[in-house]
């Protein structure tokens, strides 16, 4: 490819970086800023798989990608952000190769390899990762999730360690580059009609502390121990061209051709997670009775009341230390057990509020994690740009997670 097809000093502005000789510092900084400021999103695949026939005009080459990046604010899915990238470190003197990957099979994923003079660093844009790998084994920590790296066979595994424990928690980086031909009808075979890429909008920026995604409805800001749930209603196209900075008109069009979903299930929500050695039973049992429960609020509050429901339990809640509490002082709590899920529904009431939060263990990819939920009664969008209360309220409820970890036995 032509090095001079892309704008290359326009987009390094658009990016915030300043050119620099190729080096691994400066490859960290584009790869780090082309993450947090090109998103990951379906839209403009949607609208290119619905306008041309021929399967040779689908894919958005690196010129048309990086055009309505800085006209529209649009970005791509692996093969377009990998091959946009590639175009951008080549145009800055990067020696690039491009390789192919599996998420679920063979050949469904792509990344690159930049050759560096302490040897290979491979750059996944396209998944994307968050954070360049050295070619060899080793853990890598990053402020979002950790990253553990083993030689395979024809490449590297890659599983994801720690971070909230959703979607796919490993993929597999080959090591034999490709040639563009074999890059391109990778490429075009990813637009099959069936993909989930084709088939509703999707959302994202990696940013190096949290990712902001969007996905069925639900914008979700996510971070090393937590995730923010907010269900968007219908029409959305003009909210999450605001949130993500991409053009109304574009998500419009894409979301009138795969069809809007319906808004998220139930109330906006604040999960933290806690990863534990124990089994899912006994970390249960940990809470699941009203006198392992006592335990748990011990030092947080104090129990001047308790009575048996049909669900559970129901507690008088006054705040530590001696004397009679007053009426306004004390809360209630009913707690209701549900251990088939493995949870407990908390409602606890204070005056005219009612504040419901869940407690539950669950088994995800052979990992047993703690889970501490609480429940909004307003959107709270406003948590979606507030980073700091979000994290007071993660912090509180990772507090939670500490003391429940600690009853374990």
């Amino acid at each position: 490819m032509n090095q001079s097809s892309i704008p290359t000093d326009e987009i390094l502005e658009a990016l915030d970086l300043s050119r620099a000789e190729p080096g691994l510092g400066f490859l960290r900084a584009v790869f780090n800023r082309f993450n947090a400021r090109v998103p990951f999103e379906t839209a403009s695949k949607i609208l290119r798989h619905s306008e041309f026939s021929d399967p040779d005009a689908k894919p958005r080459r690196p010129e048309l990608f990086w055009r309505e990046h800085l006209e529209l604010g649009t970005g791509g899915t692996c093969f377009a952000r990998v091959a946009a990238f590639d175009a951008l470190l080549r145009s800055l003197g990067f020696a690039t190769g491009k390789v192919l990957g599996r998420v679920e099979q063979d050949g469904d994923h792509a990344a690159l390899a930049v050759d560096e003079e302490s040897g290979v660093a491979i750059c996944d844009v396209g998944f994307p990762l968050p954070a360049i790998l050295p070619g060899r084994d080793g853990r890598i920590e990053t402020a979002i999730l950790d990253l553990e790296v083993s030689r395979t066979e024809r490449g590297f595994r890659i599983e994801f360690d720690a971070g909230v424990p959703e979607g796919p928690r490993e993929l597999e980086i080959f090591d034999a580059r490709v040639s563009d031909g074999e890059f391109d009808a990778r490429w075009r075979a990813t637009f099959n009609s069936r993909s989930r890429f084709l088939s509703e909008v999707l959302l994202r920026r990696q940013e190096e502390s949290r990712v902001f995604s969007y996905a069925r409805g639900e914008v979700r800001v996510d971070d090393r121990h937590s995730r923010l749930t907010v269900p968007i209603g219908p029409p959305r196209a003009a909210r999450l061209a605001s949130l993500f900075e991409i053009d109304t008109g574009l998500l419009q069009k894409a979301m009138d051709l795969a069809g809007e979903p319906e808004p998220g299930a139930g109330p906006s929500r604040l999960t933290a997670y806690l990863e534990t050695p124990a089994s899912a039973e006994s970390a249960f049992a940990a809470v699941s009775s009203a006198a392992a429960y006592r335990r748990l609020l011990d030092g947080v509050a104090r129990v001047v009341g308790e009575e048996k429901t049909d669900e559970g339990w129901r507690l008088a809640l006054a705040p530590p230390g001696e004397g009679e509490p007053t009426g306004s002082a004390v809360l209630r709590e009913d707690v209701a057990t549900n251990p088939a899920r493995l949870a407990l529904r908390v409602r606890r009431r204070t005056g005219g509020s009612v504040v419901e939060s869940e407690l539950r263990v669950e088994r995800r990819s052979g990992k047993t994690y703690l889970i501490r939920e609480a429940f909004f009664d307003t959107p709270r969008e406003d948590l979606l740009r507030n980073d700091s209360l979000r994290g007071r309220f993660a912090g509180a409820l990772a507090i939670d997670l500490l003391a429940w970890a600690r009853l374990i036995r």
